[in-house]
């Protein structure tokens, strides 16, 4: 039996502050509001208070070497039932420290664990949220027992990264490799869209070169990344060894996935994958002024930014082979942000054999930035494919499909930082004796994620008759802060 920890009274510090809307405010596309969505939304402190009872994903090799992989995929099933997950890592943090100490007891066993270094990035479900992951969790360990989960014994504090409110919307680039991905994915055990764990070529998430281009190529938002009114309906878009010639004869898809990152999105590209993009004049130099050499295999690498969500591990990395297994930049160009690498060949200044980078769009915000407004963000990774062999104590070259699985939850269209802004006022009369009521509702969205078929829902007290069922109405106007609305 799963132990189902005491829930704990709600504090402003555990949730947006603001009014709640009753029922829901449901994006279908990018993002998805958690049931019962907050208004006024912001994020929230980098540091935390737990309290006992807290469920503690831990993701170090000492107690999640068998269920590393596995545990990405709890934590998209827990968003995916609208608990929040907190991405606890501390800040400024060197390769192999750890994030916070904890005592907890094995949920699974219910044996006792001592004071325990955290190491890893681990994924924290507050006790106030608990109840509703309770549940979850048990089904979850009764699938997959390799999966370890703890159960806070005393109270501890860890730094809130980010803070994970949404399952990300993911597709796929058919492009003759995606075997790649589909193998990362269901080692992790996360599905696509209808919720199965095949990835199958025909399902609606496996997004061919015709169906990325759209009709034309004057409108770079008529392809399936986006709707018909040219809103993105992914979070997460992934190319594993889509290649540089195909790239050239079909560069409308290039296009369209630049277009795609003017939206607070993620694209993942691994191998011949990142220079198809990447170099394509006019449309690719995402990351690069000029785009990319081909670099060589490093033997050993440096690790930096390891207080960055993208480079969470435990344990030595192994890079592998393929066509393109690192990259490096021309002599005398940057980083168009700089400061972007988190692996890299040892001994070597960024920009020489690269192995694992992020950044923003066009170098529009720095790369430890949480969010960049309107602007997506972008991850290269080298070599051609990583193993999702275990333990990960003995198999260092799965650490690469574990940092394609950060990239996965760490966009901003996962975050709170990237939910839609969504603003209410309703005028209404203060009492009435008619039956029928009419309500004047104002309604703006402020944000850059757009939001998508939006319901709002007004309940009435139990002692009158229910309010009509209201259909889905489109997501009001928007307004910007600052630069052009994204939908």
């Amino acid at each position: 039996m799963i132990h189902e920890p005491t829930r704990t009274p709600w504090s402003p510090s555990r949730c947006w502050p603001g009014r709640r809307i009753a029922s829901s405010l449901r994006p279908a596309g990018p993002v998805a509001l958690a049931l019962g969505a907050w208004l006024g939304a912001a994020a929230p402190a980098a540091a935390d208070p737990f309290e006992a009872g807290s469920y503690i994903i831990p993701m170090d090799t000492d107690y999640q070497d068998e269920g590393m992989l596995r545990a990405y995929g709890l934590v998209y099933e827990l968003l995916r039932s609208d608990v929040p997950v907190r991405w606890v890592i501390l800040g400024g943090k060197a390769y192999g420290q750890s994030d916070f100490t904890a005592t907890a007891t094995d949920v699974a066993t219910g044996m006792p664990i001592g004071s325990h270094d955290y190491r890893g990035g681990p994924f924290v479900i507050d006790s106030f949220d608990a109840p509703e992951a309770a549940p979850i969790i048990e089904d979850w360990l009764a699938t997959y027992p390799e999966t370890a989960v703890h159960v806070a014994a005393e109270p501890f504090q860890g730094e809130v990264a980010r803070y994970l409110v949404v399952a990300p919307t993911i597709a796929m680039v058919a492009d003759g490799n995606q075997d790649i991905a589909r193998g990362y994915m269901q080692a992790a055990a996360i599905p696509d869209s209808t919720l199965s764990l095949a990835w199958a070529n025909d399902s609606p998430d496996m997004l061919d070169v015709e169906e990325l281009s759209g009709p034309t190529d004057v409108d770079h938002r008529d392809g399936l990344l986006f709707d018909e009114d040219g809103d993105p309906v992914y979070c997460q878009l992934m190319s594993m060894h889509w290649g540089v010639n195909d790239a050239q004869n079909d560069p409308e898809v290039v296009a369209e996935v630049r277009e795609y990152l003017n939206n607070p999105v993620h694209f993942f590209a691994e191998c011949q994958a990142v220079n198809a993009f990447e170099n394509l004049a006019p449309h690719g130099f995402f990351l690069t002024p000029n785009g990319f050499e081909i670099g060589d295999r490093p033997n050993d690498v440096d690790y930096y930014h390891m207080d960055s969500p993208f480079g969470q591990l435990d344990g030595i990395w192994e890079s592998v082979g393929g066509s393109e297994p690192a990259y490096s930049l021309p002599p005398g160009d940057m980083y168009k942000a700089g400061d972007i690498t988190m692996v890299t060949e040892a001994g070597t200044p960024e920009g020489v054999n690269d192995v694992w980078m992020t950044g923003f769009l066009d170098g529009q915000c720095p790369p430890d930035q949480h969010e960049c407004g309107q602007y997506g963000k972008v991850s290269y990774l080298g070599g051609h494919q990583y193993r999702t062999d275990l333990p990960m104590s003995t198999n260092p070259d799965t650490w690469g499909t574990r940092m394609f699985l950060n990239s996965l939850f760490e966009a901003p269209c996962a975050t709170v930082e990237g939910l839609p802004l969504v603003s209410v006022a309703v005028d209404a009369p203060a009492q009435t004796t008619d039956p029928d009521v009419t309500l004047a509702i104002t309604y703006v969205n402020t944000g850059y994620a757009t939001a998508l078929d939006v319901t709002l829902t007004d309940v009435l007290p139990a002692s009158r008759a229910p309010p009509p069922t209201r259909s889905p109405t489109r997501s009001p106007t928007r307004t910007s802060r600052s630069g052009p609305p994204t939908g």
